[in-house]
Order: C-alpha cells, then sequence, then structure tokens
C-alpha cells in the first residue's frame, strides 16, 4: 500500500467533500480538514499543514486556483484540481495556476491513486527545479557581488582585474572566508577605500 497522506479537501457540494473523503480514507489516506470555499481552504491548509490538497475549481469566496497558488506562496504542497467541467476555458485556468494534476467529476475511484501519483512525483519534480533556480539565482548574486567588489579593488588600489581576482581569491584562503563574504565586506568599506 503507498504512503498514507494527510489530505485536505475543498468542494463548495458537502456531497462531493463526503464521496471524495470515503474514497481517500479507503486508499488508506487521512482527511485532516473538508472545506466549503477557497478561502476556508487556504486558512485550513494553514492550520493542518497537510500532504495534499483537492481543490474544487469553483468556490464561493476564493476559486480553487486562487486558493492553490495562496497555498503555495505560503507553503507549498501537491494539488490537485477538481472540476465538473472539462471546457478550455476552465482547464486553461488550472493550468495557469500551480497544480500537478486535473480531475473531472465525478471522480471515479480508480482515477484517485494514480492521480495522487502523479501529482506528487510532478511536484517533486517543481521542487526540485525550483531548488535549482534558486540556487542559480544565488550564485548569480554571489557572482555579482564579486564582481563589485573587483571593480572597487581595481579602481582603488590600480589593479588589473587578473590582479583584484587573485587578492580575493588569496584573501579569501588565508582568511578562510567564502569570497562572497569577503566581496561583501569590501563593498561595505567601499568609503574608506576610496578615500585611501
Amino acid at each position: 500500500m503507498a504512503e498514507s497522506l494527510r489530505v485536505l479537501i475543498a468542494d463548495d457540494e458537502a456531497l462531493h467533500n463526503l464521496a471524495l473523503t470515503s474514497q481517500l480514507e479507503q486508499l488508506g489516506h487521512h482527511v485532516v480538514a473538508t472545506a466549503a470555499n477557497g478561502k476556508e481552504a487556504v486558512e485550513l491548509a494553514r492550520e493542518t499543514k497537510p500532504d495534499l490538497a483537492i481543490l474544487d475549481i469553483r468556490m464561493p469566496m476564493m476559486t480553487g486556483p486562487e486558493a492553490a497558488a495562496q497555498m503555495t506562496a505560503e507553503r507549498p504542497i501537491p494539488i490537485i484540481i477538481l472540476s465538473a467541467y472539462s471546457d478550455e476555458r476552465t482547464v486553461d485556468e488550472a493550468i495557469r495556476a500551480p497544480v500537478f494534476h486535473y480531475l473531472v467529476k465525478p471522480v471515479d475511484p480508480d482515477d484517485l491513486a494514480p492521480a495522487i501519483a502523479v501529482t506528487r512525483a510532478r511536484f517533486e519534480e517543481w521542487l526540485d527545479a525550483k531548488r535549482q533556480r534558486d540556487l542559480l539565482e544565488l550564485k548569480l548574486e554571489e557572482r555579482k557581488l564579486i564582481e563589485r567588489a573587483k571593480g572597487l579593488l581595481m579602481d582603488s588600489r590600480g589593479l588589473s582585474e587578473r590582479e583584484a581576482y587573485r587578492f580575493l581569491q588569496k584573501t579569501s584562503q588565508d582568511k578562510n572566508t567564502p569570497m562572497v563574504e569577503l566581496a561583501r565586506k569590501i563593498l561595505l568599506a567601499a568609503p574608506l577605500l576610496q578615500k585611501e
């Protein structure tokens, strides 16, 4: 049997919530909360910290995609969108939201377990891509700081680009300080360097 998940369900139709709760429990999952609208779903996600959310696309106060966006901004989790509609506009709305699967209501119990597996796999891929993007952005920011510090050293000490880089590299090694930290210190000391 697959890992048991803590699931949040949000659908403005109580019967759908009950049917889905029953299907999830038969699969060995635990429904931690059910919401009748998107705003309530976001609040319950904050309180219960589910492993997965299943949100109806059209709900009062806040749609499923809007709730998904807010949940993802606060604490990303795998999200499945449910809809009684499969028209192009509805599907497009779901595509633009941070959701990882789309199921048409009524949900066939045989479709639920594979949908959850696909959702979780896509979520992990998305998380990995996000981590890599964040790391690249950090590296780029660090590179910019090092370049600015190098430029400052070139201007204030009359060093060539190579000499300035070598100075940063050697000082970083001598002081056992990451080059980006050294660059930050040099940039903070910029007013003093320029007075020399």
